[in-house]
């Protein structure tokens, strides 16, 4: 059924959620599985270096994230790939799911307030609204105070 699996991941609890979800799936189809993490960039930065100092800052961080994604997929590993991206958050995993052509998407869901919704947005629902294949929301527990 599911033959091309992303996770979007952040490090999140609801992330690794996500993600323990995605290597299950990854499993029970026999599948490829994307981990797609994505690194925000300011709309109007100072000087180029400005962008490059938060592009290292976010690949120094999302290594350390990876090694979650290694500890998880354990021996699988030849079977996932890790992305790295840059931009909005929601425009990038759902340019990158199409392009790649994906079965799934699955992401966590933070359980924002429909107040923090309206003034926040949601990476989930923006994906849910505008991805191209079915997407698998994680939210469960995620959400405060559970």
């Amino acid at each position: 059924m599911f033959q091309r699996i992303m996770v979007a991941y952040d490090g999140s609890d609801c992330a690794n959620r996500a993600l323990a979800a995605g290597v299950d799936l990854m499993d029970r189809y026999d599948a490829d599985l994307a981990v797609v993490m994505v690194a925000g960039l300011p709309d109007y930065a100072g000087t180029i270096g400005e962008v490059d100092e938060i592009q290292n800052e976010a690949r120094a961080f999302f290594d350390q994230k990876i090694r979650k994604v290694e500890e998880l997929a354990g021996d699988r590993m030849e079977r996932v790939s890790t992305h790295l991206l840059f931009g909005h958050t929601g425009d990038k995993l759902v340019r990158f799911a199409k392009e790649r052509d994906f079965d799934l998407v699955i992401v966590g869901a933070r359980g924002f307030s429909r107040l923090q919704r309206i003034f926040l947005g949601s990476v989930s629902q923006f994906v849910v609204k505008y991805a191209h294949c079915p997407v698998l929301v994680i939210k469960d527990s995620c959400e405060p105070g559970k």
